[in-house]
């Protein structure tokens, strides 16, 4: 004899409920793993940065010391000097960080000796750091995010966000110095201490995408 069903229960209600009850305990399982997995990877975290055009536009934010800004300005334009991506042709640069975008970089190893650019590099643009001085991240150097493709794309539709790039080929947008970014823990952390050749595509499409909203930076950041 089957089995004796609650009132009002059929056998096609039983099975839509007991499905319920695993894709509950499966979506929890799910969001239990992504939150464990957040606390032991900490590339997974996220920081609040600050984007400032020079230690000028920082100090007169005023969400760091003065002393603060200046420092990591400075960090960022000797990080620039050492690791500042490089390309073979002025075309290959101004294709990726935009006409004008770029520069000759003279007196590097692999010039030629007669005093022929050896590469051309972004023109900084700008620099990001912690909001407090309690995060540890490094000041890094931006640089302007143009890539032709994009531009091609958006045509004159006003759509094309430029943006800035990290030297690693991290992706932070703005509208704006003293924006307040959310960037991820990895791309945070992530700086360059050595130059790197780059092809006609510069990062391309494999530059990790950080996103940011415009802010003004209010209140006080540690010292």
């Amino acid at each position: 004899m089957p089995p004796t069903l609650p009132a009002g229960e059929t056998g096609t209600t039983r099975r839509v409920k007991r499905s319920a009850t695993i894709s509950l305990v499966l979506i929890a399982g799910a969001g239990a793993a992504a939150f464990l997995l957040a606390r032991r990877d900490p590339s997974q975290r996220e920081e609040d940065a600050l984007v400032y055009d020079n230690d000028g536009a920082c100090i007169a934010a005023g969400v760091r010391p003065a002393d603060a800004c200046i420092a990591a300005y400075r960090a960022a334009l000797d990080s620039d000097a050492a690791g500042a991506p490089r390309y073979p042709t002025l075309a290959a640069c101004e294709r990726h960080h935009g006409p004008g975008g770029c520069t000759a970089r003279t007196g590097d190893k692999t010039g030629d000796g007669t005093g022929n650019p050896a590469v051309f590099v972004p023109l900084m643009a700008g620099y990001m750091i912690g909001r407090t001085e309690a995060q540890g991240l490094p000041a890094q150097p931006l640089y302007r995010h143009a890539p032709e493709e994009e531009r091609e794309a958006a045509g004159g539709s006003g759509g094309f966000a430029s943006g800035y790039c990290t030297g690693a080929g991290g992706r932070v947008f703005t509208t704006g110095g003293g924006s307040v970014a959310r960037v991820s823990s990895a791309v945070a952390r992530t700086t360059t201490s050595a130059p790197r050749t780059l092809a006609r595509g510069g990062f391309g499409a494999t530059g990790r995408a950080v996103s940011a909203f415009s802010s003004h930076a209010g209140g006080s950041g540690g010292g």
